[in-house]
């Protein structure tokens, strides 16, 4: 698995990884790019359990050390044998009501408030759509207490209407991104990326494109909060008002 200069390497046995990272070693060598053996380490599984090791030596002399009991990041995923679930989700879900809380403390105006929550905040967990299995709840749960967060800080009031809150302004509301919709519209899209690629064209043959569950999903919801808010016997007023 390569991304740019982030690297991580299979091998169904020692000498195979061996191999491999030799072959790492030469090609950034021959590009004038330093190989950085001491954030480097490899680890060994068997049934799904790490083993201790001596490492893996490289012919230079120097050593590439054992993983041990410790976890490693790879693209900013903290894993061992497998992703740490329950880490990652505290870890994400820290920063992410971290930047909210200073994005609700500044002096920013309505409108500029919702755009730098959609931005800053909501983004640290559209990374990790697809990779954390969120449940339901987790996520309406973030939601509930972001909106709870915005009416303490005087950004919300307590009886708005929460359709409202999530659909676009050129619809009437105030274009937040809903912490639930976000993942799972990066989970669609995923999804319907990786079905893209192993069909290959014969999905394109159909007129399809990558984008179409993704869309789909999206049309979808945005349909569900808009028939919300016009079903509400005392906030639907405005858009009954608006459509006449």
């Amino acid at each position: 698995m390569l991304y740019m200069d982030d690297l991580k390497l299979y091998g169904k046995n020692k000498r195979e990884l061996e191999s491999l990272v030799q072959t790492v070693r030469i090609f950034t060598q021959d590009i004038k790019m330093r190989f950085g053996i001491q954030k480097c380490a490899s680890i060994v599984l068997k049934k799904g359990k790490k083993e201790e090791d001596d490492g893996i030596k490289l012919p230079d002399g120097e050593t590439m050390r054992d993983l041990g009991q410790e976890d490693y990041k790879y693209l900013g995923v903290l894993e061992a044998s497998q992703i740490k679930m329950r880490e990652m989700k505290e870890k994400v879900r820290k920063e992410y009501f971290r930047r909210i809380r200073l994005i609700l403390e500044s002096k920013l105006n309505g409108g500029n408030v919702i755009k730098a929550m959609n931005t800053w905040a909501v983004a640290v967990l559209r990374y990790s759509g697809g990779i954390l299995d969120w449940t339901k709840e987790e996520l309406e749960g973030m939601d509930r207490k972001t909106r709870k967060l915005m009416t303490i800080n005087r950004a919300l009031h307590p009886r708005a209407n929460v359709a409202r809150l999530y659909l676009p302004r050129n619809e009437g509301g105030r274009g937040m991104k809903s912490v639930e919709e976000t993942i799972r519209t990066e989970e669609h899209g995923l999804s319907d990326y990786i079905k893209c690629e192993e069909k290959g064209f014969n999905r394109f043959l159909t007129g399809l494109t990558k984008n179409d569950a993704k869309q789909e999903y999206k049309d979808l919801r945005a349909q569900q909060k808009e028939q919300d808010w016009k079903d509400k016997p005392l906030h639907g007023q405005y858009t009954k008002i608006a459509d006449k």
